[in-house]
């Protein structure tokens, strides 16, 4: 990438827009930018990163210059890649919010630039950083450290040893990830598949127990139950058909005894039915009477409220008159106040508003001259502190000045002959080398020494381990041995235990089925003398009551003729009763009734139908209970029937068996079964002990060869280290001895016994040299900053001043025309405060109108109110007398509706009065009543014709209800038995499926692991970072000591010793290889720039497109004149790589050794920004 051209406008020290044409600045390959301290150079490099990235390497917060409100930066680069070259411009405005005070990106542009016209790529943020780094294939980070080459950082890393340079290189080259970062993956890693190892024990752990054996003897056990469901099934069905035959006669007596109940019932209601019919007469009577008694109960109503509304309309009538006139004197009183005050009142108002003008006015002007008073006080405050600070300045100058010639005069003092340096750093390098072999001498020998002693100790472990396998072969054979014995004295099989335990089972079930039937025989017996019992006493009592039932039918056939011949007396009494003398007979036509009939008292009559009824009421009572005793009687007998053919069978099948002998048999099977059961079990468990410690021994001899090979292994390693030790410490020694000469004549030459401390002496002075010129930069520019300073502090002052006389001026012109205004406003407020004053005015104005409009609608409301009552009065008068003549006649028709339906009066007919719903209501109960009375007794004829006296007792039914109900329980359990083995059989099945997936995984699973563990153990602490490091360290030597060589004219080279500490090679001087801590100023900086060269390089070889350019920010102000020959003649070669250089400095010197200058001009007093222009040498 090369620069074309950047705008820059608004930030840090640049205000108005600037335009550098890079084209131009970079046609002669090196040139400069240069300008005193805080002028904005770096801000140029700053400009180019922001465009491009949106942020600045020196992560400043307010880099918007604080005259501006926006920032503006547009850059035209170029690039080439793979023969073709294509330009591209970045433009970018970032505003500042007046109110949060942040930023905000308000455009963010990249346009590419071709042949065909202008191509938007990217028109956002992000997405612009985003397609930059596509482009050139660098980020933010890895751009400024591949454009800016800060020198000293470099000269630091130059010196760095140890963890400090490793941690460096870490950071430069990204070597995290194969750090702690790839340590913590692999753990990640070991610790997911550790999980997983153990998830996968636990879950065969789960499965302890499955195994073909176990399967093998649950298929056995699932062909036993299925057996035993066959039997008890068999037993089941044989009592489901013998239940299906009582069924039928159960279910019918049952449905006849509901029936029988329901008569009892509806002869208990026949009573309360008659009732009702009575009461439905009397109600239909009073139902046709009813609209009379409610019309005139409405019209009595309506009479009561109207008298009421009548008296109410007087009463009101009189008050509304008395408020009426009282109104109408309020409102004339009122209208006359409003004509008279009013005007005054408006005119009061006007002259307070013209007030509150003159008092904005008055707070206008005050605020004014507040603020000019304010600021003149700040002017004059201003004023005393620049004076006092200028005065300051120049003192400081003074002293500044002195301190300059001091440090040039110690400069002269400390410095060290050239050529007398070199020699001591020679040696000095010779007496490290020396020291160093000595150092790899001694850790040689000692290794040597330490290999021996692991190599014996290793032997020692190998002989135990071989004494250790033999005895676990030994344990191995003895538990082997005792396996096969174990084997000769096996007991019954699984199989032979399963075939006794079917015997028992079976004799089991023999033995329960047997003693229900002895129970069944038993409550069968019990049962049939229970019933001959119960038959007798039905017996008896059907006797007593058909006895009972005679005596009740003559009696009411005597009632009956009594009723009769009462009746036809009372019949002739009748007509009796109603001959006149001289009138004929109706029956026999005589005119003369000598001996008239006497009619009979109807009490008599009464109480002889009373005791007809009683009669027939019993003899209906005592036919019930007697069908009822009949039907029970049928029932017995049926069951007497069915209890003694049930016994006569159970009797045939017990007669010929004994319980207590099967019971014996079944004891002595059961215990036989136990004892075979603990013989098996105690059998496997020994068993499984010793293969379980046959396995243990087994794995405990596998660790044992597993250590007796590594640690073989171990010794023929360390056997070949020893050999190689041994042969390099032959080859140190040689070393040591040629390097103890020569330290030895150089000592005698120089005359100096400890170089190192020689060179730190000298080093010691070069540092301070180099401080002090350093120092004596930053007084030159410090003094320069002062003398500005000073300036600009006395143009300020000037113009305080000028400010200072145009305050006063417009002070006294304000003063006056506060006393004007404040004379008028005192007169108009008449001394009130006139925000009260209007309140109260308006107020007044605002209470009279009011009031007056308010009584005007009172008395209109008034008037209005007593027209409408005056009409209620009037109306409800006509409506009294209507009502009364209606209530007249209502009575009227009233009363002969009465009359006529046989009622005494309005009371009577109400207390019999029904709604027409309760009449329907109880027609119905009535209808019901007769059509259940009719069905019951069919129902019941019906089911006895059916039964022909057949009948079953409850409690035999029920006893075969729980009979069948107990036997389908036990075979529900057998069932879900068999379920629940069939899928213990499946899961066992599937069960030893995931076994065998689990044993796969454990295995393929402790594979990884060891492997993650080798590697843990390989990648602590940071050894394959050392390893990349070291190789990186390498690979950026060879390339900076290539350059070297060629900046330094073939003198010097770059190497890395056996530490990788980084060796100057001097092949001038016979090719002495120098420490980087005895190098010159000059030789530093040949060394440092080299290896920032390559180490650029290096970052941008992760880029698509070459950078072509790099800024050097460097404090050339320490160098002298000789040392800076030396580094701009190095910097001139670089142009033939088609690297443009740019420096960045504000060393005047340097301005006449680059062919063209940058130059940017700091910022004015005035309050412009930084200026650029170009110039050549």
């Amino acid at each position: 990438m090369r620069p074309l051209k950047l705008k820059i406008a608004g930030l840090n020290s640049f205000v108005e827009e600037q335009i550098i044409d890079f084209e131009v600045l970079t046609e002669k390959g090196l040139f400069g930018i240069f300008g005193p301290t805080g002028s904005g150079k770096s801000t140029i490099i700053d400009a180019i990163t922001l465009s491009m990235y949106g942020k600045i390497p020196r992560n400043s917060k307010d880099f918007i210059n604080t005259q501006s409100t926006s920032m503006s930066l547009t850059y035209q680069f170029e690039i080439g890649v793979d023969g073709a070259r294509k330009r591209y411009i970045v433009e970018r405005n970032v505003k500042r919010d007046a109110k949060s005070g942040g930023y905000k990106t308000t455009l963010a542009r990249l346009r590419e630039i071709g042949e065909s016209g202008e191509r938007v790529l990217a028109e956002k943020d992000r997405e612009v950083q985003q397609k930059i780094v596509d482009l050139i294939g660098l980020t933010a980070e890895d751009f400024t450290r591949s454009v800016v080459l800060p020198q000293g950082k470099f000269s630091e890393f130059l010196k760095l040893t140890g963890k400090e340079r490793r941690d460096m290189l870490e950071r430069i080259f990204g070597l995290e990830k194969y750090g702690s970062k790839l340590l913590v993956r692999i753990r990640d890693v070991k610790r997911e598949k550790s999980n997983l190892l153990n998830e996968v024990n636990a879950k065969l752990s789960q499965h302890e127990g499955v195994t073909k054996e176990a399967l093998e003897d649950l298929k056995k056990k699932f062909e036993i139950l299925k057996e035993e469901e066959k039997t008890l099934k068999e037993q089941k069905d044989k009592l489901d058909k013998e239940r299906e035959k009582l069924k039928g006669i159960w279910e019918k007596q049952q449905e006849l005894n509901q029936f029988l109940h329901k008569k009892e019932v509806l002869d208990q209601q026949l009573k309360e039915i008659e009732d009702k019919k009575e009461k439905l007469k009397k109600a239909e009577k009073a139902l046709s009477v009813k609209p009379y008694i409610d019309s005139l109960v409405e019209t009595e109503k309506k009479l009561i409220l109207n008298q009421k509304d009548v008296e109410k309309y007087s009463k009101e009538l009189e008050e509304a008159e008395k408020l009426l006139e009282k109104v109408e004197k309020e409102y004339e009183a009122s209208l006359k106040e409003k004509e008279e005050k009013i005007p005054l009142i408006i005119e009061k108002e006007e002259r307070l508003k013209r007030a509150f003008k003159l008092r904005d006015e008055i707070k206008k002007i005050n605020s004014e001259r507040e603020k000019l008073v304010k600021e003149y006080k700040d002017l004059k405050k201003q004023i005393d502190g620049i004076e006092r600070e200028i005065k300051a300045l120049s003192d400081s100058i003074d002293i500044a000045k002195k301190s300059l010639s001091e440090k040039e005069k110690r400069i002269n003092e400390i410095k060290v002959d050239s050529n007398k340096r070199e020699k001591i750093f020679a040696a000095f390098e010779i007496q490290k080398e020396f020291e160093r072999a000595d150092k790899e001498k001694k850790e040689k020998e000692k290794r040597i020494l330490e290999l021996k002693e692991l190599i014996g100790k290793q032997q020692k472990d190998i002989e135990k381990i071989d004494n250790l396998l033999k005895r676990k072969e030994k344990e191995i054979q003895e538990v082997d041995n005792n396996i096969k014995k174990l084997e000769m004295q096996k007991p019954p099989t699984n199989e032979d235990l399963l075939d006794l335990q079917k015997s028992l089972e079976r004799k089991r079930v023999e033995i329960l089925e047997l003693k229900e039937k002895e129970k069944l025989k038993n409550e069968a017996e019990n049962n049939l003398k229970e019933i001959l019992k119960i038959k007798e006493e039905i017996n008896n009592e059907i006797k007593e009551i058909e006895e009972k039932l005679k005596n009740k039918n003559n009696s009411l056939e005597e009632v009956k003729k009594d009723i009769e011949e009462l009746v036809k007396n009372n019949m002739a009494g009748e007509l009796a009763e109603g001959l006149k003398e001289g009138v004929p007979c109706p029956v026999c036509g005589s005119i003369h009734h000598v001996r008239l009939a006497q009619k009979v008292e109807e009490d008599l009559i009464k109480e002889k139908q009373e005791i007809k009824a009683n009669l027939e009421k019993d003899i209906m009572d005592y036919q019930s209970k007697l069908f009822k005793l009949k039907g029970e009687l049928s029932g017995i007998e049926v069951k007497e029937e069915m209890y003694k053919k049930e016994y006569d069978k159970l009797w045939d099948i017990l007669k010929d068996i004994n319980l207590l002998k099967l019971e014996e048999e079944l004891n002595k099977m059961e215990s036989d079964f136990i004892q075979w059961k603990e013989k098996l079990e105690k059998w496997n468990k020994s068993k499984e002990e010793l293969e379980t410690l046959i396995k243990k021994l087994k794995e405990e001899k596998a660790s044992l060869d597993l250590e007796h090979t590594r640690l073989k292994e171990g010794i023929n390693k360390d056997i070949s280290l020893l050999k190689e030790f041994e042969s390099s410490l032959e080859a140190i020694s040689i070393t040591y001895s040629e390097l103890e000469g020569q330290l030895r004549i150089s000592r005698e030459e120089l005359g100096i016994s400890d170089f190192k401390e020689k060179v730190e002496e000298i080093n010691q002075k070069e540092r301070e040299i180099e401080g002090l010129r350093n120092e004596i930069e930053n007084f030159k520019n410090t003094i320069e900053e002062l003398t500005n300073k000073k300036e600009t502090l006395s143009n300020n002052l000037n113009a305080l001043s000028i400010r200072k006389g145009q305050i006063e001026e417009i002070g006294k012109e304000k003063s006056k025309n506060l006393r004007e205004r404040q004379q008028e406003f005192d007169s108009l407020s008449e001394g009130r405060d006139i925000e009260e004053y209007l309140k109260e005015i308006q107020y007044n104005k605002e209470k009279i109108t009011k009031m007056e409009s308010a009584l005007k609608e009172t008395l209109e409301k008034a008037r209005k109110d007593k027209q409408n009552i005056e009409s209620k009065k009037i109306s409800a008068c006509k409506s009294r007398d209507l009502l009364n003549n209606m209530f007249r006649e209502q009575s009227e028709k009233l009363e002969n509706a009465l009359l006529e339906k046989g009622f005494k009066d309005k009371k009577e007919a109400l207390e019999y009065l029904l709604d027409s719903e309760n009449i329907k209501k109880i027609e119905e109960e009535i209808k019901n009543f007769e059509n259940e009375y009719v069905s019951v007794n069919k129902s019941i004829d019906r089911l006895m014709e059916i039964l022909q006296g057949q009948k079953i007792n409850e409690e035999e039914w029920n006893q075969l209800e729980e009979s069948i109900k107990g036997l389908e329980q036990v075979l529900n359990e057998k069932r879900k038995e068999i379920g629940a083995t069939e899928k213990a059989i499946s899961d066992m099945q599937e069960n030893l499926q995931k076994v065998e997936e689990f044993t796969k995984q454990k295995k393929e699973l402790e594979r990884v692991v060891d492997i993650l563990n080798e590697l843990d153990n390989l990648f602590q602490g940071n050894k394959f970072v050392d390893f990349i490091a070291a190789r990186q360290l390498k690979y950026i030597t060879f390339f900076a000591s290539k350059r070297l060589k060629e900046i330094s004219r073939g003198r010097y080279a770059l190497e890395i010793d056996s530490d990788n500490n980084f060796v100057m090679r001097d092949d001038f001087n016979g090719g002495v290889r120098r420490s980087v801590d005895t190098l010159s100023g000059g030789e530093t900086f040949l060394t440092s720039l080299s290896l920032a060269l390559a180490l650029s390089s290096h970052i941008q070889l992760k880029g698509r497109a070459p950078l072509e350019f790099f800024f050097l920010d460097e404090g050339f102000g320490s160098l002298d004149a000789e040392l800076l020959d030396i580094v701009m003649t190095s910097l001139e070669r670089l142009k033939k790589d088609k690297m443009v250089v740019g420096i960045i400095s504000h060393v005047e010197e340097l301005k006449n050794r680059v062919p063209v200058k940058l130059i940017v001009t700091p910022p004015a007093v005035s309050g412009e920004g930084s200026k650029v222009r170009i110039e050549y040498t």
